[in-house]
């Protein structure tokens, strides 16, 4: 009788990314670097931009409708880091059994380690002050932490990865992702917590993380490749066997008792 196997059920890598298509990648790469640096020298200066967050915020939108505080006030909270991150992780890991690799687990730490350090440095150099604090759209350099937005750099990045990631319904899920890290940037404006060019350096800081992940896994993945090799070569030392005792020598004295 024959014996049946079990089907395989490693799911095929991605294909490899084409010249063409990374020299799109770096061209959209350059374009967003540039416009975060001019934002972000924007904010640090009076300009159009910090005219416009004082407008925005001089609209009231809290006060307009005070009674969907609870409801956005929640809604945000698919732009907090460790939240979304545990909640995204069963799945991230079950991806990572299901096709045979550690890739889209190295891909949520890569992508979280550029992340925290690339708005965290912003962050500080800015030191921008929100609604919250003052009124005043450009208090910068004033130990503040509020720009670029990290809620929003994070839904970007969070959600930009799961539909990464997603085999089937890949353009339902950059749609969502899309929607998701929009709305969650413009609540953020309700809730006044950021100002609106927060939420616009949010948007490019976590759109420079997508965008410079492809280039940033192959090393990484080698180097984990490299880790592993040598943790399994440490296991597999041979253990050396106990030295046989020698018995001692016997003398003529020994013999003849």
């Amino acid at each position: 009788m024959a014996v049946l196997e079990r089907p395989d059920v490693r799911v095929a890598p991605a294909p490899a990314e084409g010249p063409r298509r990374a020299s799109v990648r770096w061209l959209v790469f350059g374009v967003a670097a540039a416009l975060y640096a001019v934002l972000t020298v924007a904010v640090l200066v009076r300009s159009p931009v910090t005219r416009l967050d004082g407008t925005l915020f001089r609209l009231d939108l809290y006060d307009r409708a005070p009674h969907l505080w609870p409801a956005i006030n929640t809604y945000v909270m698919l732009g907090q880091r460790a939240p979304v991150t545990f909640t995204a992780l069963p799945w991230i890991l079950w991806r990572c059994w299901r096709m045979r690799t550690r890739t889209p687990l190295l891909r949520l730490l890569v992508a979280l380690a550029v992340l925290n350090l690339s708005v965290g440095v912003v962050k500080v150099f800015v030191g921008r002050n929100g609604p919250l604090h003052t009124p005043n759209a450009h208090d910068v350099f004033a130990g503040g932490n509020i720009y670029p937005s990290g809620h929003t750099s994070n839904a970007v990045v969070m959600f930009g990865l799961l539909a990464w990631m997603a085999v089937r319904h890949r353009r339902a899920g950059i749609g969502a992702a899309v929607f998701l890290s929009t709305t969650v940037g413009l609540c953020t404006i309700y809730l006044d917590t950021h100002w609106f060019s927060d939420v616009v350096g949010g948007w490019l800081a976590g759109a420079l993380v997508l965008l410079v992940l492809p280039s940033l896994m192959p090393p990484v993945e080698r180097g984990a490749d490299a880790v592993l090799r040598r943790v399994r070569s440490l296991r597999s030392w041979p253990v050396p066997a106990p030295e046989e005792e020698i018995p001692p020598r016997r003398t003529l004295s020994d013999a003849r008792r």
